[in-house]
């Protein structure tokens, strides 16, 4: 999830350490975790392109999110669910957070961040063979005229008709959406144990 388009200038000074002693100070082991795989997935797949940043863990906005990525103008603040760790367990979290960092990410390069974007599409296309580790086609979801199914039982409907929807065999909205977990296979995450985290 994340809040509209917009780059920021950042003058983040903290570092990564000073995050993982408040995270841990603060969630225990979920806090340190978080942090821990903030740092490899930050080397492993950004090239440390990203600054140390804030990873929160508490309630998300909209009711359902199970992270948030706030752009504010100090920078990016990632915060994840504490569900996430209760109910969940280190996979969930790791594939929560990566998708937060490309939030994170386009929004440090001032580009357009949103999910159905072009620069949301051609970074989870760049990094989809090394997190689900296969290739995948993907662009925006824009509107675009098919042929009206109606006319096989109704010779008098349209001939065309106005929908807004992926390409055959590319990836819907819901998908681009939850990238990457929308994408892993059937009981991927079946062995997910919990980090356990106090709520509040």
């Amino acid at each position: 999830m994340t809040q509209p388009k917009g780059g920021c200038v950042t003058q983040l000074e903290d570092t990564i350490d000073e995050y993982r002693r408040a995270a841990t100070l603060l969630w225990k082991d979920a806090g340190k975790f978080a942090v821990d795989q903030f740092e490899r997935i930050n080397n492993e797949l950004f090239a440390d392109e990203l600054p140390p940043l804030p990873i929160l863990i508490g309630i998300t906005a909209y009711g359902h999110c199970t992270g948030l990525t706030r752009f504010q103008p100090e920078g990016p603040r990632i915060t994840l669910s504490q569900t996430l760790f209760n109910k969940g367990g280190p996979l969930t979290a790791i594939d929560v957070l990566i998708h937060e960092m490309n939030h994170a990410l386009l929004n440090l390069r001032g580009e357009n961040a949103a999910h159905n974007g072009k620069p949301w599409c051609d970074l989870i296309t760049e990094l989809s063979p090394k997190v689900l580790g296969r290739e995948i086609t993907v662009r925006p979801v824009r509107s675009r005229r098919i042929p009206n199914p109606e006319r096989v039982t109704n010779p008098k409907a349209p001939k065309t008709i106005i929908v807004k929807q992926a390409y055959e065999g590319e990836l819907t909205r819901a998908d681009l959406a939850g990238w990457p977990r929308t994408l892993r296979p059937a009981g991927y995450y079946a062995n997910d144990r919990p980090i356990p985290v106090s709520t509040y």
